[in-house]
């Protein structure tokens, strides 16, 4: 495959879209990104027009974004590259899928991002321990509170199977604050684990690029 690539990407919860794109970018240098932030991930609509106003060689989703790619595949091109990164299969821990996060925990969070005054004290709460390396100053990029509870909202309603992953190179940290590696191996077995990874996309996106620039 040639190393120039045209990448739609979609966003993680919470992550500035431009440095998120800048990370891509270094991964794989010379190629077209677009970086996607859905405002309404539950909206089927919503999702083909992202999908058709942005047609790419790769897809890649991170995060909320690969749990939301892996629910809007049927959308995809047949002969497009795929691609998920910390891998959501189900993001709550009442379902044996990986997540590590509890009912309560994101409830929790659902409801002071609705009462908090400012919501870089929420973000910088829940990311602490999830190594995700970008400056606080960019808090101001991600979109506003509305949006990030739908997110939520998204990643506490909706879970998919292992099975739904089989045509997507899959690839998650060891270290990853919200999922389980291990667990999720077990339904995804061609998952690919970056040792001494934590949950930033940045160490995933060195090693996917090492799969896709052959």
């Amino acid at each position: 495959m040639e190393e120039k690539l045209t990448i739609t990407a979609i966003s993680g919860w919470a992550i500035p879209e431009s440095w998120f794109a800048k990370q891509i970018k270094e991964a794989f240098p010379g190629s077209n990104v677009n970086v996607v932030y859905p405002k309404n991930p539950d909206n089927e609509q919503e999702a083909q027009n992202i999908l058709s106003r942005f047609p790419a060689q790769l897809y890649l989703g991170y995060s909320l974004g690969s749990l939301w790619l892996l629910k809007y595949q049927d959308s995809l091109p047949s002969d497009c590259h795929k691609a998920i990164l910390a891998p959501i299969l189900s993001f709550l821990n009442t379902e044996p899928f990986g997540g590590k996060t509890s009912k309560i925990q994101l409830k929790y969070l659902i409801k002071i991002l609705s009462n908090e005054s400012s919501k870089t004290n929420v973000l910088r709460d829940f990311f602490f321990n999830a190594d995700l390396p970008y400056p606080e100053s960019q808090i101001e990029e991600i979109p506003e509170r509305n949006t990030l509870i739908k997110g939520l909202k998204f990643l506490e309603n909706n879970t998919v199977k292992g099975k739904d992953t089989n045509d997507f190179l899959s690839i998650i940290g060891e270290n990853d604050t919200f999922l389980d590696a291990g667990v999720l191996r077990h339904h995804i077995p061609h998952l690919e684990i970056v040792k001494n990874a934590g949950h930033s996309p940045t160490p995933l996106l060195k090693q996917l690029a090492k799969r896709i620039l052959i």
